[in-house]
Protein backbone atom coordinates (compact mmCIF):
# COMPACT_ATOMS: atom_id res chain seq x y z
CA UNK A 1 0.00 0.00 0.00
CA UNK A 2 1.50 3.23 -0.94
CA UNK A 3 1.71 5.59 1.95
CA UNK A 4 -0.21 8.50 2.16
CA UNK A 5 1.53 11.66 3.21
CA UNK A 6 -0.43 14.21 5.65
CA UNK A 7 0.33 17.55 7.32
CA UNK A 8 -1.15 19.30 10.30
CA UNK A 9 -2.01 23.04 10.36
CA UNK A 10 -1.97 24.54 14.12
CA UNK A 11 -0.68 21.95 16.93
CA UNK A 12 -3.17 22.84 19.59
CA UNK A 13 -5.01 20.77 21.75
CA UNK A 14 -7.38 19.42 18.84
CA UNK A 15 -4.44 18.23 17.11
CA UNK A 16 -2.74 16.27 19.87
CA UNK A 17 -5.61 14.75 21.34
CA UNK A 18 -7.46 13.75 17.92
CA UNK A 19 -5.44 14.52 14.80
CA UNK A 20 -2.33 13.36 14.67
CA UNK A 21 -2.28 10.24 17.31
CA UNK A 22 -5.07 8.81 14.93
CA UNK A 23 -3.46 9.61 11.59
CA UNK A 24 -0.70 7.49 13.40
CA UNK A 25 -3.01 4.37 14.21
CA UNK A 26 -3.46 4.19 10.78
CA UNK A 27 -1.48 1.91 8.33
CA UNK A 28 0.25 3.65 5.10
CA UNK A 29 -0.72 7.17 6.96
CA UNK A 30 2.17 9.26 7.54
CA UNK A 31 1.86 12.76 9.48
CA UNK A 32 5.52 14.41 8.16
CA UNK A 33 5.02 18.10 8.68
CA UNK A 34 3.66 20.41 11.42
CA UNK A 35 2.61 24.23 11.13
CA UNK A 36 2.56 26.30 14.00
CA UNK A 37 3.09 30.27 14.64
CA UNK A 38 4.11 29.09 18.31
CA UNK A 39 7.44 27.66 17.53
CA UNK A 40 7.69 26.27 21.36
CA UNK A 41 5.00 24.66 21.21
CA UNK A 42 5.66 23.41 17.09
CA UNK A 43 9.07 21.41 18.70
CA UNK A 44 7.31 20.45 21.51
CA UNK A 45 4.63 18.46 19.34
CA UNK A 46 7.12 17.47 16.71
CA UNK A 47 9.29 15.66 19.44
CA UNK A 48 6.62 14.13 20.97
CA UNK A 49 4.96 12.38 17.58
CA UNK A 50 8.57 11.68 16.27
CA UNK A 51 7.97 14.29 13.49
CA UNK A 52 10.95 15.90 11.64
CA UNK A 53 9.78 18.68 9.37
CA UNK A 54 7.51 22.28 11.36
CA UNK A 55 6.98 25.12 9.66
CA UNK A 56 6.01 28.36 11.33
CA UNK A 57 4.19 29.76 7.98
CA UNK A 58 1.61 26.99 6.99
CA UNK A 59 2.10 27.83 3.49
CA UNK A 60 6.16 26.44 3.51
CA UNK A 61 3.84 23.11 4.36
CA UNK A 62 1.21 23.44 1.83
CA UNK A 63 4.75 23.80 -0.60
CA UNK A 64 5.63 20.06 0.17
CA UNK A 65 4.09 18.08 -2.98
CA UNK A 66 4.68 14.72 -1.10
CA UNK A 67 1.99 15.80 1.57
CA UNK A 68 -1.47 14.69 -0.32
CA UNK A 69 -3.88 15.86 2.70
CA UNK A 70 -4.06 18.19 5.23
CA UNK A 71 -5.75 18.43 8.84
CA UNK A 72 -6.73 22.44 9.55
CA UNK A 73 -6.98 22.89 13.77
CA UNK A 74 -6.09 26.28 13.72
CA UNK A 75 -8.45 29.38 15.53
CA UNK A 76 -11.89 29.98 13.54
CA UNK A 77 -10.69 33.49 12.17
CA UNK A 78 -7.92 31.57 10.07
CA UNK A 79 -9.69 28.14 8.23
CA UNK A 80 -11.32 30.13 5.29
CA UNK A 81 -7.95 31.45 4.09
CA UNK A 82 -6.25 28.16 4.73
CA UNK A 83 -8.39 26.15 3.32
CA UNK A 84 -8.14 27.90 0.10
CA UNK A 85 -4.48 27.88 0.32
CA UNK A 86 -4.67 24.27 0.69
CA UNK A 87 -7.21 23.52 -2.18
CA UNK A 88 -5.28 25.83 -4.13
CA UNK A 89 -2.47 23.49 -3.55
CA UNK A 90 -4.32 20.53 -4.58
CA UNK A 91 -4.16 18.81 -0.77
CA UNK A 92 -7.18 16.97 0.44
CA UNK A 93 -8.70 18.73 3.70
CA UNK A 94 -9.94 17.79 6.99
CA UNK A 95 -11.04 21.23 8.63
CA UNK A 96 -12.34 21.73 12.19
CA UNK A 97 -14.99 23.06 13.09
CA UNK A 98 -17.10 25.69 12.34
CA UNK A 99 -15.56 25.46 8.35
CA UNK A 100 -15.62 29.10 8.69
CA UNK A 101 -16.81 32.09 10.26
CA UNK A 102 -19.81 33.39 8.12
CA UNK A 103 -21.37 31.95 4.36
CA UNK A 104 -19.71 34.04 2.18
CA UNK A 105 -16.05 32.47 3.67
CA UNK A 106 -18.13 28.77 3.31
CA UNK A 107 -19.26 29.57 -0.20
CA UNK A 108 -15.96 30.37 -0.91
CA UNK A 109 -14.33 27.02 0.38
CA UNK A 110 -16.20 25.15 -1.52
CA UNK A 111 -16.13 26.76 -4.84
CA UNK A 112 -12.12 26.30 -4.56
CA UNK A 113 -12.82 22.64 -3.63
CA UNK A 114 -14.82 21.95 -6.59
CA UNK A 115 -12.62 23.52 -8.55
CA UNK A 116 -9.73 21.65 -6.82
CA UNK A 117 -11.63 18.02 -7.26
CA UNK A 118 -9.89 17.12 -3.46
CA UNK A 119 -12.21 15.66 -1.03
CA UNK A 120 -13.22 18.72 1.81
CA UNK A 121 -14.71 16.93 5.18
CA UNK A 122 -15.46 18.83 8.05
CA UNK A 123 -14.61 17.40 11.66
CA UNK A 124 -17.83 17.01 13.36
CA UNK A 125 -16.51 13.86 15.39
CA UNK A 126 -20.39 13.42 16.87
CA UNK A 127 -22.05 12.47 13.52
CA UNK A 128 -19.21 9.08 14.44
CA UNK A 129 -20.37 8.43 17.99
CA UNK A 130 -21.99 4.68 17.64
CA UNK A 131 -25.18 6.26 19.47
CA UNK A 132 -25.14 8.69 16.15
CA UNK A 133 -24.89 5.89 14.16
CA UNK A 134 -26.94 3.34 15.35
CA UNK A 135 -29.69 6.17 15.85
CA UNK A 136 -29.03 7.44 11.89
CA UNK A 137 -30.19 3.83 11.10
CA UNK A 138 -33.22 3.79 12.98
CA UNK A 139 -33.91 6.82 11.04
CA UNK A 140 -33.13 5.61 7.67
CA UNK A 141 -35.29 2.29 7.92
CA UNK A 142 -38.28 5.21 8.55
CA UNK A 143 -38.82 3.88 12.08
CA UNK A 144 -39.75 7.32 13.50
CA UNK A 145 -41.49 8.69 10.64
CA UNK A 146 -41.42 12.10 10.11
CA UNK A 147 -39.30 14.23 12.19
CA UNK A 148 -41.15 17.21 12.65
CA UNK A 149 -39.85 18.47 16.08
CA UNK A 150 -36.10 18.14 17.95
CA UNK A 151 -34.83 19.65 20.84
CA UNK A 152 -30.86 19.79 21.10
CA UNK A 153 -28.44 21.02 24.08
CA UNK A 154 -24.75 20.65 24.85
CA UNK A 155 -24.24 22.68 28.27
CA UNK A 156 -21.62 23.01 30.96
CA UNK A 157 -21.94 24.75 34.06
CA UNK A 158 -18.46 26.04 34.20
CA UNK A 159 -16.67 24.77 31.37
CA UNK A 160 -15.18 28.08 29.68
CA UNK A 161 -12.41 26.87 26.83
CA UNK A 162 -8.78 28.41 27.40
CA UNK A 163 -10.27 31.74 29.26
CA UNK A 164 -9.17 34.93 28.09
CA UNK A 165 -7.77 33.41 24.64
CA UNK A 166 -8.79 33.00 21.26
CA UNK A 167 -11.27 30.80 22.32
CA UNK A 168 -13.26 34.07 23.97
CA UNK A 169 -12.36 36.34 22.19
CA UNK A 170 -14.95 37.58 19.17
CA UNK A 171 -12.68 38.56 16.41
CA UNK A 172 -10.50 34.93 16.57
CA UNK A 173 -13.78 32.85 17.40
CA UNK A 174 -16.33 34.16 15.68
CA UNK A 175 -18.67 33.75 18.82
CA UNK A 176 -18.95 31.88 22.09
CA UNK A 177 -20.50 28.50 22.76
CA UNK A 178 -22.95 28.40 20.05
CA UNK A 179 -19.76 28.50 17.17
CA UNK A 180 -17.97 26.50 19.14
CA UNK A 181 -19.46 23.48 20.75
CA UNK A 182 -23.33 24.50 19.66
CA UNK A 183 -22.14 23.71 16.18
CA UNK A 184 -21.45 19.62 16.94
CA UNK A 185 -25.09 19.29 17.99
CA UNK A 186 -26.55 21.70 15.52
CA UNK A 187 -24.86 19.63 12.75
CA UNK A 188 -25.63 16.42 14.18
CA UNK A 189 -28.92 17.55 15.05
CA UNK A 190 -29.34 18.76 11.44
CA UNK A 191 -28.05 14.91 10.01
CA UNK A 192 -30.24 13.31 12.29
CA UNK A 193 -33.67 15.26 10.80
CA UNK A 194 -32.20 14.42 6.64
CA UNK A 195 -30.22 17.61 6.52
CA UNK A 196 -33.87 19.97 6.04
CA UNK A 197 -33.66 23.49 4.44
CA UNK A 198 -33.65 26.26 7.77
CA UNK A 199 -35.68 29.12 6.84
CA UNK A 200 -35.75 31.22 10.37
CA UNK A 201 -34.04 32.02 13.31
CA UNK A 202 -34.81 33.91 16.43
CA UNK A 203 -32.04 33.80 18.73
CA UNK A 204 -30.72 34.83 22.27
CA UNK A 205 -27.13 35.60 24.01
CA UNK A 206 -26.31 35.89 27.15
CA UNK A 207 -22.60 36.70 29.05
CA UNK A 208 -23.50 36.49 32.63
CA UNK A 209 -20.64 35.02 33.76
CA UNK A 210 -17.86 37.10 32.86
CA UNK A 211 -16.61 38.57 35.95
CA UNK A 212 -16.92 35.18 37.64
CA UNK A 213 -15.33 33.02 34.82
CA UNK A 214 -13.55 29.99 35.00
CA UNK A 215 -10.96 28.29 32.93
CA UNK A 216 -12.96 24.66 31.56
CA UNK A 217 -10.01 23.13 30.81
CA UNK A 218 -9.79 22.86 27.39
CA UNK A 219 -7.63 22.64 25.29
CA UNK A 220 -6.21 20.26 27.81
CA UNK A 221 -3.38 22.32 30.28
CA UNK A 222 -1.18 20.11 28.57
CA UNK A 223 -1.52 21.13 25.18
CA UNK A 224 -0.89 25.06 25.76
CA UNK A 225 2.36 25.67 26.09
CA UNK A 226 3.59 29.15 25.25
CA UNK A 227 0.10 30.22 24.20
CA UNK A 228 -0.78 34.04 24.92
CA UNK A 229 -3.70 35.28 26.79
CA UNK A 230 -4.92 38.71 26.61
CA UNK A 231 -7.81 38.29 29.27
CA UNK A 232 -10.45 39.03 26.47
CA UNK A 233 -13.74 37.74 27.03
CA UNK A 234 -16.07 39.57 24.53
CA UNK A 235 -18.48 36.13 23.61
CA UNK A 236 -21.68 34.67 25.04
CA UNK A 237 -21.53 32.16 27.26
CA UNK A 238 -25.16 31.20 26.50
CA UNK A 239 -27.38 30.80 23.30
CA UNK A 240 -30.30 29.81 22.58
CA UNK A 241 -32.61 29.51 19.84
CA UNK A 242 -35.49 28.33 17.76
CA UNK A 243 -34.92 27.56 14.17
CA UNK A 244 -37.53 26.78 11.57
CA UNK A 245 -37.11 24.51 8.55
CA UNK A 246 -38.86 24.80 4.72
CA UNK A 247 -40.53 21.31 5.14
CA UNK A 248 -42.21 22.98 8.70
CA UNK A 249 -40.03 21.01 11.15
CA UNK A 250 -38.76 23.20 14.29
CA UNK A 251 -35.68 22.82 16.14
CA UNK A 252 -35.02 24.03 19.37
CA UNK A 253 -31.14 24.79 20.36
CA UNK A 254 -29.09 25.72 23.54
CA UNK A 255 -25.32 25.82 23.84
CA UNK A 256 -23.75 26.71 27.21
CA UNK A 257 -19.96 27.04 28.69
CA UNK A 258 -21.54 28.09 31.91
CA UNK A 259 -24.36 28.28 33.21
CA UNK A 260 -26.64 27.38 36.37
CA UNK A 261 -28.29 24.38 34.78
CA UNK A 262 -28.12 20.56 34.28
CA UNK A 263 -25.20 19.32 31.84
CA UNK A 264 -24.32 17.19 28.85
CA UNK A 265 -24.92 16.59 25.46
CA UNK A 266 -28.69 15.82 24.37
CA UNK A 267 -31.11 15.05 21.89
CA UNK A 268 -35.07 14.69 21.46
CA UNK A 269 -36.44 14.09 18.54
CA UNK A 270 -40.17 13.73 17.88
CA UNK A 271 -41.53 11.56 15.31
CA UNK A 272 -44.37 10.34 13.60
CA UNK A 273 -43.81 6.61 14.03
CA UNK A 274 -41.52 7.09 17.21
CA UNK A 275 -39.02 9.42 19.33
CA UNK A 276 -35.89 9.17 20.73
CA UNK A 277 -33.75 10.92 23.68
CA UNK A 278 -30.23 10.72 23.33
CA UNK A 279 -27.67 11.95 26.11
CA UNK A 280 -23.72 11.80 25.78
CA UNK A 281 -21.22 12.68 27.92
CA UNK A 282 -19.58 15.91 26.96
CA UNK A 283 -21.34 18.93 28.66
CA UNK A 284 -18.44 19.30 31.01
CA UNK A 285 -20.71 18.17 33.98
CA UNK A 286 -21.47 15.55 36.18
CA UNK A 287 -23.33 13.20 33.63
CA UNK A 288 -21.09 10.53 32.87
CA UNK A 289 -23.09 8.12 31.41
CA UNK A 290 -24.60 7.40 27.57
CA UNK A 291 -28.53 7.19 27.80
CA UNK A 292 -30.21 6.38 24.76
CA UNK A 293 -33.60 5.31 24.14
CA UNK A 294 -36.20 4.69 21.44
CA UNK A 295 -39.60 5.65 22.08
CA UNK A 296 -42.10 3.78 19.91
CA UNK A 297 -45.93 2.34 19.85
CA UNK A 298 -46.30 -1.23 19.09
CA UNK A 299 -49.71 -3.32 18.78
CA UNK A 300 -51.38 -0.46 20.53
CA UNK A 301 -48.55 -1.27 23.34
CA UNK A 302 -45.99 1.97 23.90
CA UNK A 303 -42.55 0.50 24.54
CA UNK A 304 -39.08 1.83 25.18
CA UNK A 305 -36.00 0.50 23.56
CA UNK A 306 -32.54 0.70 24.89
CA UNK A 307 -29.95 -0.34 22.03
CA UNK A 308 -26.69 -2.04 22.75
CA UNK A 309 -24.14 0.52 22.19
CA UNK A 310 -20.17 -0.82 21.04
CA UNK A 311 -17.10 0.92 22.55
CA UNK A 312 -15.53 2.84 19.86
CA UNK A 313 -13.06 5.82 19.55
CA UNK A 314 -15.01 8.88 17.47
CA UNK A 315 -12.36 10.66 16.71
CA UNK A 316 -10.36 7.68 15.24
CA UNK A 317 -13.56 6.64 13.54
CA UNK A 318 -13.52 10.20 12.03
CA UNK A 319 -10.00 10.31 10.58
CA UNK A 320 -10.01 6.85 9.46
CA UNK A 321 -13.42 7.97 7.38
CA UNK A 322 -11.17 10.89 5.67
CA UNK A 323 -8.43 8.20 4.47
CA UNK A 324 -10.97 5.78 3.04
CA UNK A 325 -12.29 8.38 0.97
CA UNK A 326 -9.38 9.34 -0.37
CA UNK A 327 -8.23 5.99 -1.22
CA UNK A 328 -11.38 4.79 -2.27
CA UNK A 329 -12.52 8.43 -3.95
CA UNK A 330 -15.65 8.19 -1.82
CA UNK A 331 -17.66 11.40 -1.16
CA UNK A 332 -17.36 12.51 2.68
CA UNK A 333 -19.91 12.16 4.96
CA UNK A 334 -20.40 15.66 5.47
CA UNK A 335 -22.06 17.03 1.99
CA UNK A 336 -21.23 20.66 0.94
CA UNK A 337 -25.19 22.15 1.64
CA UNK A 338 -24.51 20.50 5.25
CA UNK A 339 -21.81 22.54 5.78
CA UNK A 340 -23.47 25.90 4.72
CA UNK A 341 -26.16 25.40 6.02
CA UNK A 342 -24.88 24.84 9.77
CA UNK A 343 -22.80 28.34 9.15
CA UNK A 344 -26.30 30.20 7.77
CA UNK A 345 -28.21 29.05 11.38
CA UNK A 346 -25.41 29.97 13.19
CA UNK A 347 -24.82 33.52 11.44
CA UNK A 348 -28.61 34.08 11.54
CA UNK A 349 -28.89 33.22 15.54
CA UNK A 350 -25.95 35.65 16.05
CA UNK A 351 -28.04 38.28 13.87
CA UNK A 352 -31.13 37.85 15.43
CA UNK A 353 -29.91 37.72 18.75
CA UNK A 354 -28.07 41.39 17.60
CA UNK A 355 -31.72 42.89 16.68
CA UNK A 356 -33.97 41.46 18.83
CA UNK A 357 -36.01 39.56 16.04
CA UNK A 358 -36.41 36.61 14.24
CA UNK A 359 -34.55 36.92 11.01
CA UNK A 360 -34.80 34.83 7.40
CA UNK A 361 -32.45 32.30 6.58
CA UNK A 362 -31.46 32.55 2.97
Amino acid sequence: MKSLKVGVIGVGGIAQVAHIPNYQKIEGVEVIALSDVNEIKLKEVAKKFSISKTFTDYKELLKLKEIEAVSICTPNFLHKEQAVASFKAGKHLLCEKPLALNATEVEEILREAKKSKKKLMVAFCHRFDATSKILRRFIDRQELGEIYYVKASYLRRRGIPGLGGWFTTKKYAGGGPLIDVGVHILDLTLWLMGSPKPALALGSTYNKFKDQATDGGWPPLFTRTADKFTGTFDVEDLATAMVKFENDSTLFLEASWAGNSETGTSISLFGTKGGAYLNLPGGGGEELSVKFIIYKEVGGDLIDIYPQIPSQDSYYDEISHFIECIREDKEPLTKPEEMLNVVKIIEAIYRSAEKGEAVEIR
